[in-house]
This record gives C-alpha cells, sequence and structure tokens, in this order.
C-alpha cells in the first residue's frame, strides 16, 4: 500500500467510530430506512390508497337504522284525551342509481392513488441522491485528506533540504522564507481538509442514523459508465418517464376529473330510497303501525345562485394551471438531462486531462528536483512544480466525483435510480473491500 493509500484508509478509520462496515448499497439502504421525508411520504401514500375504497363508497347502497321512544298526547274536542309512550326503530337504505359526480370520484381515484405512489417514489429517489452524495462527500473528503498530507511532507522534506543547502551556503535565508510560506499554505490545506472531512462524516451518520465505520472507497479510475451513451436518448427518457413529468402527468388528468366533477352539480340524480319502520315510530298513530316506503327520487338542480358556473370556471382554471406545469415540468426535464449528460460527458473527458496534468506534473517536480540538486534549477522552482502538483491532484478528486455524481443525478432526472441501480453502480465502481483491508492505488 503506498502512503497516499494508507493515509486515506487512515482518515476513514479515524473519521469513524461505529461498528458498521459499509458501502454505498447499505449505506443508501439505513438512509432509506432512517429518513423521516421518505417515511412521510409513505403514509401520505397509504392515506392516498384509501381513495379507492371512499370513492366505491359512493356508489354502493348505504344502509342506516335507528331507535326511538316517544310520548305521545292526543288531545281531541268531544273525546278523551289520550296519553301513551310508543317505542319503535326505523331501518332505510339509499341506492345511488344515477350520480355522475360520485363515479366520475371513483375513476378519479386511482388517479389520486398513482400520484401518491409516484411522489413516494421520487421521495425515495431523492434520499438515494442525499445519501449517495454524503457517501462520496466523505470519500473525496478522505483523498483531500491525503493529498493536503503528502503536500505537506513533500514540503517538509524540501525545508529539510534547504536547512541542509543554507548550513553548506548552497541556499538563502529567502529560499528557506519562501519554503516556510509554502508549508503555511498546506498547513492550512490540511486543516481546512481535516476540518470538511468531520463534516462530511457527520452529515453521512445523520443521514443514516448511526456511526459509520471504514467504508468502501472507489476502485481505481472507477466511474459509472452511461449506457447508452446517446443524449437524446436520456433527453427523451426524462421527458417521458421524469417524475417530476409523470406526477404532472397525473395532476393534469385529476384536474380534469375535478372539472368533470363540477359540470356534474349541474346534472340530476336518481337513487333508490327504502325505508321499513315497525311500530310506526313518530308517525304519531296510538296502534302498533308498520311502514314500508319505497321511492325512487329524482333530484334536478334548477338554480344554485350562479355556484355552480363558478364552480366549474375555477375548475377549468386549474385544469389549465396543471397543464402548463407540465409543460413547464417537460422542459425542465429535457434541459436538466441535457446539462447532466454534458456534465458526465465533459467531466469524463476533464478528469482524462487532468490524469494527464498529474502525470507530467509528477515528472516535472522530479526534473526540477533533479536541476536543483545539480544547480541549474531554484529553490522558487522547486515550490512551483510542488504546488502545480499537488493543484492537479485536488482537482482531479474533485472532477472524479463531480463526474461520479453526475451520472446518479442523471440516473434521477431519468425515474432510474433505485435499490436495485444501486446495488449494480455498487458492484461497477467500488472494490469489493472495505478501506481498512486494502486500498492501492
Amino acid at each position: 500500500m503506498n502512503r497516499t493509500a494508507a493515509t486515506i484508509t487512515l482518515v476513514l478509520s479515524l473519521l469513524a467510530g461505529g461498528a458498521h462496515g459499509a458501502d454505498l448499497l447499505s449505506v443508501v439502504s439505513d438512509a432509506l430506512d432512517h429518513d423521516p421525508a421518505l417515511a412521510a411520504s409513505r403514509d401520505s401514500a397509504r392515506a392516498a390508497a384509501q381513495a379507492v375504497p371512499k370513492a366505491r363508497a359512493a356508489l354502493l347502497p348505504h344502509v342506516s337504522g335507528g331507535w326511538g321512544r316517544a310520548y305521545n298526547g292526543i288531545v281531541t274536542e268531544d273525546f278523551p284525551t289520550q296519553h301513551y309512550w310508543q317505542s319503535g326503530w326505523t331501518v332505510g337504505l339509499t341506492q345511488p342509481v344515477f350520480d355522475w359526480a360520485s363515479w366520475t370520484a371513483y375513476r378519479q381515484a386511482d388517479w389520486m392513488v398513482l400520484q401518491g405512489r409516484l411522489q413516494t417514489a421520487s421521495a425515495e429517489q431523492n434520499a438515494i441522491l442525499a445519501a449517495a452524495q454524503a457517501y462520496f462527500d466523505v470519500l473525496a473528503a478522505a483523498e483531500e485528506v491525503a493529498r493536503a498530507t503528502d503536500y505537506l511532507h513533500a514540503l517538509d522534506a524540501h525545508l529539510a533540504l534547504l536547512a541542509r543547502a543554507k548550513a553548506a551556503g548552497e541556499a538563502t535565508l529567502v529560499d528557506v522564507r519562501d519554503g516556510e510560506s509554502s508549508r503555511a499554505q498546506a498547513q492550512l490545506q490540511l486543516l481546512d481538509a481535516q476540518s470538511q472531512a468531520r463534516f462530511a462524516q457527520a452529515a453521512l451518520e445523520r443521514i443514516t442514523g448511526h456511526s459509520v465505520d471504514a467504508i468502501s472507497t472507489l476502485a481505481p479510475g472507477g466511474v459509472p459508465r452511461l449506457d447508452p451513451p446517446d443524449a437524446q436518448r436520456w433527453i427523451t427518457q426524462a421527458q417521458s418517464r421524469g417524475y417530476a413529468v409523470q406526477i404532472g402527468e397525473v395532476a393534469l388528468r385529476i384536474a380534469r376529473f375535478e372539472t368533470e366533477k363540477a359540470q356534474a352539480a349541474g346534472y340530476p340524480n336518481v337513487s333508490l330510497q327504502i325505508t321499513h319502520t315497525p311500530a310506526g315510530a313518530a308517525g304519531g298513530y296510538s296502534r302498533p303501525t308498520t311502514t314500508t316506503t319505497g321511492m325512487l327520487a329524482v333530484t334536478i338542480p334548477l338554480y344554485s345562485g350562479g355556484e355552480t358556473t363558478a364552480k366549474v370556471d375555477e375548475a377549468s382554471a386549474l385544469e389549465d394551471k396543471a397543464r402548463d406545469e407540465l409543460d413547464a415540468a417537460v422542459r425542465d426535464a429535457g434541459a436538466n438531462a441535457r446539462d447532466g449528460w454534458l456534465r458526465v460527458s465533459a467531466g469524463g473527458t476533464r478528469m482524462a486531462a487532468l490524469d494527464q496534468v498529474v502525470q507530467r506534473a509528477q515528472a516535472s517536480l522530479e526534473a526540477t528536483r533533479i536541476g536543483f540538486g545539480a544547480g541549474s534549477r531554484t529553490s522558487l522552482d522547486v515550490l512551483r512544480a510542488t504546488d502545480a502538483l499537488y493543484a492537479g491532484r485536488r482537482d482531479l478528486i474533485r472532477a472524479r466525483y463531480d463526474v461520479v455524481l453526475a451520472v446518479l443525478k442523471l440516473l434521477g432526472q431519468t425515474a432510474m435510480l433505485d435499490l436495485d441501480e444501486v446495488g449494480r453502480l455498487n458492484t461497477q465502481l467500488f472494490a469489493v473491500r472495505p478501506a481498512g483491508a486494502s486500498a492501492e492505488r
């Protein structure tokens, strides 16, 4: 294991204080179990699932019953006054025969259930992205600590060389001061990197709900691959299958049903009503009397003061709003997918270029050190070459994790990011061993 890999391993083990070894898949799984926003969304989906039985109930018979005890006092001129108590019960049944508003609500209910499921799936995807972001932030922070540590060690070695050269009269005080200034900057970079690593670890533990031990590192050069590589296919997928688009399409269908329900307020309603009342309770009879009534009732709205028209206009406006929001969601989905694909594509090219920059900077630093020993290069040349090498390594670290996250976000924009996809990426991106076992780079 080289020094950089050893430092990354040490940083990851020092940051962690729990008892769980973790890879991306396990971290995401823990986050899905712990995320309160996702739990709330699942609760909302369970509530939305009741739309179907509620709407169906409005089309089924309604049966009601009651019992009562009444006192009767009957005063009739030239007849004796009658006083008596009377008990009785009643049963009533109402069966809707034609109620277009209820029938429309029943057709609408399936879409409301689907809306709840889509919102939950979108929330789950957001939770996956948040967990992945936290996970890769920890890895990136660990690599940055390792880079800053290597930078500091390189400057320490150069300062030691300068001290010997100055004692031999081959270096000046200015050379030493320049080296000390560069070392101070490197020390500050290391302190910042260590602080960022602690923040990233805390964020990961907050998302997962527990402490995280040594975590898996990216395999050497590992970045996700896009399949297919064609940008237009990703854009088309986002515009047709992105969760924002799907939710917008369902919202538009629900809004159309709301308009139809508002219009149904002006239609007649037909219902069958049956009541059965033994003993004539509340009927005013002095003797036991059983009354059974069956009626086909037709209710026709004639005038509502303009309320029906206002509700139709309101529902129509909300339907237009849902349509406009869907159009915006489609445009945004296409633009975001195009932007995401470009970030992945450009990021891969940038990574390759930065890898070349680092290799050449390494060769340049080695040559400059040889030249400094031979007297053809100055100490400032060595410091500049050292800074160029470690600045290139810093940019390469950032570029690599930017590409990884860009791929995940692109998968999210096309509604393809789920636990199965995370499992596939986990196999593709990571070494099978945890960081504490081996981390050759």
